[in-house]
């Protein structure tokens, strides 16, 4: 499918700006709003089971539907055919603006900030997948416009946020402090091992673009390159730089946000990465990223290192307070402090464990007013105005900030990058500050806030 030119592009930024003006939220009799009419943007993969997973709530109506793969679109289209199709984000907006409260953004990584703009500046509430952004100004851009607009509902889509031993760990963390006096954090993944490519060169050739794929719209803010069978749409896109965060990038997101979010770690002063078949193209097969944050009460005021592994990397167990032969589970974090080490899993087969003096010892676990949180239900509880949405863009655009800084950090490798936060700058390498900008392909650029 041709790309849209620039000519259609701007007729539909400016129909897309008076549909903004013309929106209204469906409201009942009694002033509050009756069925929230949602748009899933991006419906196959794990876009599928968020359609899926928001549409099953009650109060929403499924309005339309926009994927690049006309196949995935289709075969979502057949479980609402009331809704709308597109291959265009774009054009459905501009069509739709006055017939959308929400949207969903399941779409590879660098479409997740222009995409989530644009809607909020159309006034509609969001559910972005995880890492909510690409690039660090636009983790920056997304948190300052949340700000900006808190009466809109955001959600990053980090849904085993929800999970109960999650939620009682953050009250652990914010509330108890478990742990005494923070020293450390660690968190570890075993991807992409098995599950994509990551540290090769650019791959060569090209394929015919198959007749169901919008292969230009799937580029989008990116740099255009030719459609190659089965090297990027429509998994194994998350290795590249142009287009994913790497493992950091997708993992960090659901295994360091507990202690991070509950103790407001969340601003770094530096970042190291040690890597060794990093290039242009894409990330690291495995790394080991060090960040400096900034400390906090939770700290006694001091910095305190942050330290990530993918690839299969894993701690020493002796290192972080773990018993000596600990078998250390993956996809974990663990949270070290002058009195406790908190041991907090990815998934919610494996319980959270707590260490003392290198022993495991019981602790009572809070109790939670709602177990069993839905994380889609209660984003869209949050549009009706009836919950604070748990991983709201001010919080997962600031996280993202940093998780950013680390992926284009392995580009330096064994380079200290010190970062200045206040004006979103690398003070001690220059070069480096050319990737904290992203610089979109020509006709899809995305007005940002001021103040970025």
């Amino acid at each position: 499918m041709p790309p849209i030119d620039r000519r259609r592009f701007v007729q539909s930024s400016l129909a897309a700006s008076a549909a903004a003006l013309a929106w209204r939220p469906t409201f009942a009799s009694a002033g509050s709003l009756q069925k929230l009419r949602f748009a899933g943007i991006g419906v196959g993969g794990m876009g599928s089971t968020d359609v899926a997973e928001i549409a099953s709530h009650a109060d929403v109506e499924v309005a339309a539907l926009c994927d690049i793969d006309m196949d995935r679109l289709n075969a979502m289209g057949e479980k609402f055919p009331k809704a709308a199709r597109f291959t265009d984000w774009r054009e459905m907006l501009a069509t739709m603006g006055d017939k959308l409260d929400a949207v969903s953004i399941t779409t590879p990584d660098h479409m997740h900030a222009p995409i989530t703009m644009t809607a909020m500046d159309m006034g509609k509430h969001v559910y972005c997948q995880k890492p909510l952004t690409h690039a660090v100004n636009e983790g920056r851009a997304i948190a300052l416009k949340a700000k900006q607009n808190p009466q809109l509902a955001t959600q990053m889509g980090t849904q085993i946020a929800s999970y109960d031993h999650k939620r009682q760990a953050m009250q652990l963390l914010s509330e108890d402090r478990i742990c005494g006096t923070v020293t450390a954090i660690h968190g570890w993944t075993d991807r992409p091992v098995r599950y994509w490519a990551q540290g090769k060169m650019r791959p060569q050739g090209s394929d015919p673009i198959p007749n169901n794929v919008a292969w230009y719209n799937w580029l989008g803010v990116a740099e255009s390159r030719p459609y190659i069978k089965k090297v990027y749409h429509p998994f194994a896109w998350r290795g590249f730089r142009d287009f994913g965060c790497g493992a950091l990038g997708d993992m960090a997101c659901h295994i360091i946000d507990t202690p991070l979010q509950a103790m407001d770690l969340l601003v770094p002063t530096e970042v190291v990465v040690e890597c060794t078949d990093s290039t242009e193209d894409m990330f690291p097969t495995k790394e080991t990223v060090r960040f400096t944050l900034k400390g906090n009460s939770y700290t006694g005021g001091k910095n305190i290192p942050f330290v990530w592994t993918d690839g299969g990397i894993l701690p020493a167990p002796e290192s972080i307070g773990l018993p000596k032969g600990f078998q250390i589970p993956q996809n974990t974090v663990a949270v070290v402090g002058d009195e406790a080490t908190f041991l907090i899993p990815y998934q919610g087969s494996v319980v959270s464990q707590l260490f003392k003096g290198g022993k495991e010892v019981e602790f009572k676990k809070p109790t939670l007013a709602d177990p069993g949180r839905n994380h889609w239900h209660h984003w869209v509880d949050g549009c009706f105005g009836k919950s604070k949405t748990q991983t709201d863009f001010v919080y997962a655009g600031t996280l993202c900030e940093m998780l950013s800084l680390g992926a284009f950090g392995s580009l330096y490798p064994s380079q200290k990058l010190v970062w200045d936060a206040a004006s979103m700058q690398v003070t001690n390498n220059e070069q480096a500050n050319r990737h904290v900008t992203r610089v979109y392909r020509d006709g899809w650029d995305v007005p940002m806030p001021t103040g970025v």
